[in-house]
């Protein structure tokens, strides 16, 4: 009999698998990509022409080069990764929100591309990004980004989405009971 807030070793492999698999997908693409194309300022490769590119640069920043100017930004980054790391740990197998499958597959999603990205700025200095999506049709363009940004995004927005769940929803065709307590 497991104690209130423990958790199998399932969700520790799922945990690990989706951190790990993500991050070394992470770790290859990147450097396929910069092996084949090169560093900036490389001309960039078309996918599908005015849409999807591959066009390699060097972030030193956070998200969309944020805190880019800062001084030691890349060490400074990475060590919020590293902390993030363990808070993820500590809730996951201590607090026991492992218990969630949601929440193991939304963690190990940020920790695969906390992980990437942490590698990138210990070992580059840098994030090496890659993806340019861009609409020239309707003048959208995105920032480009990086599969590890990819999976902290995805991974963050399943957190949103597990916040927002109703608690208690009641049987298909039942309506929510009604609050009758008096208001003092």
């Amino acid at each position: 009999m497991r104690q209130q807030g423990s958790v199998g070793p399932g969700r520790f492999f799922l945990f690990g698998g989706i951190a790990l698999g993500g991050l070394a997908f992470d770790l290859v693409t990147k450097t396929l990509v910069f092996s084949r194309i090169g560093p900036p300022p490389a001309p960039a490769v078309t996918l599908v022409p005015r849409v999807l590119e591959l066009h390699t640069s060097q972030n030193t920043g956070a998200l969309w080069g944020l805190g880019a100017s800062l001084p030691g930004s890349s060490l400074i980054f990475a060590g919020l990764s590293v902390i993030s790391a363990f808070i993820i740990c500590y809730w996951l197998f201590f607090l026991g929100a492992a218990s969630s499958r949601v929440l193991t597959i939304a963690l190990g999603l940020i920790m695969a591309g906390a992980l990437g990205n942490c590698y990138d700025r210990l070992v580059f200095g840098h994030v090496r990004d890659f993806v340019h999506f861009h609409v020239d049709a309707i003048g959208f363009d995105c920032a480009i980004f990086n599969f590890a940004d990819n999976m902290l995004v995805a991974g963050a927005l399943t957190l949103v989405l597990y916040a927002m769940r109703p608690e208690n929803r009641p049987p298909a065709g039942q309506l929510e009971p009604v609050n009758t307590d008096p208001v003092v």
